[in-house]
């Protein structure tokens, strides 16, 4: 089965911070800022000091036969958009975060290396 590697990027809005967030966010923004952007599995939290956006960075392995680029009405496997979004979703809702206007954007990195 060939593997397919696919680096998922979620962005998206702060929305409804409270002041206690705002200023947990604010000393950790020196760790997650864009000098430690990385593709991992279980994602890279990235912002600027400035609680606007943010983006969450994944690097989805999946098994090229049955990957589609998303799930379908069948109910076949997600494709990486999605596993990359429902990770970042759950990351906000476990730590509480608020968010509006989440998109996201998949490349298949082995059309970039064989082109």
């Amino acid at each position: 089965m060939p593997v397919t590697v696919h680096r998922v990027v979620v962005r998206g809005h702060f929305a409804d911070l409270t002041p206690e967030q705002r200023d947990a966010l604010l000393a950790e923004a020196d760790e997650h800022g864009f000098n430690t952007i990385a593709y991992t599995e279980w994602g890279t939290f990235i912002y600027e000091p400035n609680l606007v956006a943010f983006n969450f960075r994944y690097e989805i392995r999946t098994d090229s036969d049955a990957d589609t680029g998303s799930a379908d009405a069948e109910g076949d496997a997600p494709g990486p958009g999605d596993i990359g979004l429902a990770r970042a979703t759950a990351s906000l809702a476990e730590w509480g975060i608020g968010h509006k206007h989440l998109k996201v954007s998949a490349t298949d990195m082995s059309e970039v290396w064989s082109g």
